[in-house]
């Protein structure tokens, strides 16, 4: 009976030992954070600080609180004016929005299209900057603009200023104008 004993307080404190044992867990990428919110196939609406809404649908959609960033997969997007009329439009395979600044970063078969200028951009990467109503790729990444149907450039580190209705390319590829 002693002996029986003495077994099970052995086996007790082996097994509490091994559940006390500390988890060993690989060092943390902090790009691979777990969202603080997750949503699949969702629709969700930002309130941009003009004011506007941009209605976005999703395949993946998750907060990061911490970071102040919405991370997007398989995205699709449409930017309203304050009296309803969308005014532009796109797709991305991914993006990355800051929930405080309203900046953004899209990227992978990037297709934007400004409904009121008639500015097509189609691009592997691009940034928007909402305070200076700004978007730009970078300068080793090609871009092609296509206006009014009309004119089609194609260049490397684009940049269009909304406010001034501005195109600019640091490379000039290739560019057709038919009127």
């Amino acid at each position: 009976m002693m002996k029986r004993i003495l077994g099970m307080v052995l086996a007790s404190l082996l097994l509490l030992s091994c559940a006390l044992e500390p988890t060993i867990q690989s060092p943390v990428d902090s790009s691979k954070r777990e969202a603080d919110l997750t949503l699949y196939d969702a629709t969700y609406t930002f309130g941009m600080s003009n004011g506007t809404p941009l209605a976005v649908t999703a395949g993946v959609l998750a907060f990061h609180e911490e970071e102040q960033e919405a991370v997007l997969e398989h995205v699709t997007f449409i930017g309203y004016e304050e009296d309803g009329k969308p005014f532009f439009q796109g797709s991305a395979r991914h993006a990355v929005i800051n929930t405080t600044t309203y900046d953004a970063t899209l990227s992978e078969k990037v297709s934007l299209q400004h409904l009121d200028e008639e500015i097509h951009v189609f691009s592997d990467r691009l940034s928007w900057s909402d305070k200076n109503q700004q978007l730009s790729s970078p300068g080793d990444i090609a871009s092609t603009i296509i206006i009014d149907g009309d004119i089609t450039l194609r260049g490397e580190g684009l940049m269009i200023d909304f406010t001034t209705l501005s195109v600019t390319f640091k490379k000039v590829l290739e560019g057709r104008v038919s009127r």
